[in-house]
């Protein structure tokens, strides 16, 4: 349950009874734009959605969204309450995923990694197990800062491959140690009728006009690092909406004021729009090998080793490659 609210200014208490379900409906709504597609992403009739919805908002005697022809749009109280409720939900996913491993103990001999779900992660597993010979290879799914540190310590991962950005550096706590495998610059996909679809390069400023589209659910940290580099640009607030996958992909077919991120590297998945490189790379990531003191994982082996198969893999799969050829340097070139 989430404890009581204090309304602003007069001191009133909100009796907030919600639980995990009630968030996760939320996220829905505002993620699909319309109840009707939420409902048939959570398996329920419209009717039962809405009358949800309405318990949720008799609850807080205010309303969520608005609704209108087009669908439905977070109020400002919606907006407060959707940023929280993502970080609820993912911290709620991460206790599930927590109480999953601790009922998994490994197989003698068994190496367990924990990795974000990137194409990097996809190299991970077979640089270990050839670095450790004749040990079988685990890859676990880490989504957040918490769970990964929680896993290492607890000896649930013996090592991970994660990821920070500029301003939103991880500090690891005592008993876990971090090397950097490199950097990588993160690009856009502008909407095909933006108005600098067909650019090699642009700017953050040429962007100022421009809505960005992220996937819900996504690194909290890089939409903090995102804003950081709005600001310092002295571009004042930016419009960011968090869509699920599907309905990200349709509004940047459609909306041509839209922009997305994206990373180097082709995930495979396909996204309508045209890939244009940030001038100066304002946005970035940077990948990590983090471990518990006494892991027996050889990390310096496992980091030159991934360097290798990324580069293996960025001469194939990269999506700027006159780029990455002009700019050297990078995670992969």
């Amino acid at each position: 349950m989430i404890s009581p609210l204090i309304g602003p200014g007069n001191g009133q208490t909100w009796p907030v009874e919600f639980d995990v379900r009630h968030l996760r409906l939320l996220d829905a709504i505002a993620s699909a734009g319309s109840i009707a597609k939420a409902a048939a992403a959570l398996g329920l009739s419209q009717p039962a959605l809405s009358a949800q919805l309405h318990r949720v908002e008799r609850i807080l005697d205010r309303t969520v969204f608005e609704r209108d022809r087009h669908g439905v749009r977070p109020t400002a109280l919606g907006e407060v309450l959707l940023s929280h409720a993502r970080r609820v939900v993912a911290a709620a996913d991460d206790l599930d995923q927590a109480i999953r491993w601790f009922d998994r103990a490994p197989a003698d001999g068994l190496l367990r990694i924990g990795a974000l779900p990137t194409v990097f992660a996809e190299t991970v597993s077979g640089v270990v197990a050839e670095v450790a010979p004749g040990r079988p290879v685990e890859l676990l799914t880490v989504t957040s800062r918490t769970a990964l540190f929680s896993a290492l310590l607890d000896g649930t991962v013996e090592l991970a491959l994660y990821v920070d950005h500029p301003g939103q550096e991880i500090v690891p706590p005592d008993g876990v140690q971090m090397l950097p495998v490199g950097t990588e610059p993160v690009f856009v996909i502008v909407s095909p009728g933006h108005p600098t679809a067909g650019r090699a390069e642009v700017s953050l400023t040429e962007l100022a006009d421009s809505t960005w589209l992220t996937p819900a659910g996504g690194d909290d940290a890089f939409h903090d690092h995102l804003k950081d580099e709005w600001a310092r640009a002295g571009l004042g607030t930016i419009t960011m909406r968090e869509l699920k996958p599907a309905v990200l992909r349709q509004t940047l077919r459609h909306d041509p004021r839209t922009v997305a991120l994206t990373r180097s590297l082709d995930s495979g998945s396909t996204t309508p729009g045209t890939v244009v490189a940030l001038r100066g790379v304002p946005l970035r990531t940077r990948h990590l090998l983090l471990w518990r003191d006494g892991s027996p994982v050889d990390v310096p082996a496992v980091r030159s080793g991934l360097v290798r198969a990324i580069a293996e893999l960025a001469a194939i799969r990269n999506r700027l490659p006159e780029w990455a050829a002009a700019n050297p340097g990078w995670l992969g070139t």
